[in-house]
């Protein structure tokens, strides 16, 4: 799948957006990002995904990202009332209709990518703050990634934001799509979803490693 993302404009309302987001982050929910070069050395389309912890980290996400715009899928609750349809519609979400098939999304996060946009995802669904990174990972995503073909981007939240409270944001390696085949080149759902949670399992333990030194370091 490919696109022309560096000819896709910006839009102003993201972009104020944005600007608000930045300062909402600077002043109430601190953030390091660890690795955030690898956030503009690669080149759209691609699939950004990340653990979800808090209604923050879409936000955060699109702080830190400078490239790129992100269009996140997003609940399609949130378009049920008509001034906030009109804001997340001009934040480029894609509504979804959570743990059920609905081939209209899939069809739009298709079109995105082959547009050449960053889609932002969660695949776990829904927040599952503080458990086990994609203990639980939705189908729904499964199925996007096969079909897109196109690389994903894991982002690691390693903490929940809170006011006042700064998180560590770990920024790994990006896994091409040709990683997500099995051996015999056919394409499996389980294969994807262990190859995710293996990778957020070491991206959790790399960051408990690099704490542990510093605790060390410290006595």
């Amino acid at each position: 799948m490919t696109g022309k993302p560096e000819l896709v404009k910006k839009t102003w309302f993201y972009q104020f957006a944005r600007l608000l987001g930045k300062l909402l982050a600077a002043f109430l929910y601190p953030a390091t990002m660890i690795n955030p070069e690898k956030l503009e050395a690669i080149s759209a389309p691609y699939i950004m995904i990340a653990n979800h912890q808090s209604m923050m980290d879409p936000i955060l996400l699109a702080v830190h990202l400078k490239r790129y715009e992100i269009r996140f899928l997003g609940k399609r609750e949130l378009t049920r009332f008509a001034p906030l349809r009109w804001v997340v519609k001009k934040l480029h979400m894609i509504p979804v209709s959570r743990h059920q098939s609905d081939l209209g999304a899939l069809r739009a996060c298709l079109n995105t990518l082959k547009a050449g946009h960053v889609l932002g995802l969660f695949p776990e669904g829904s927040r599952y703050p503080g458990s086990s990174p994609m203990a639980h990972i939705e189908s729904g995503f499964t199925v996007l990634a096969l079909r897109s073909k196109t690389p994903l981007l894991p982002v690691y939240f390693h903490g929940i934001p809170r006011p006042f409270r700064r998180v560590k944001i770990l920024v790994g390696e990006p896994i091409p799509f040709e990683m997500l085949r099995q051996e015999s080149d056919e394409l499996s759902y389980e294969a994807v979803q262990m190859h995710i949670k293996h990778v957020y399992q070491q991206l959790h333990e790399n960051l408990e490693h690099q704490k542990n030194i510093r605790s060390r370091r410290s006595v």
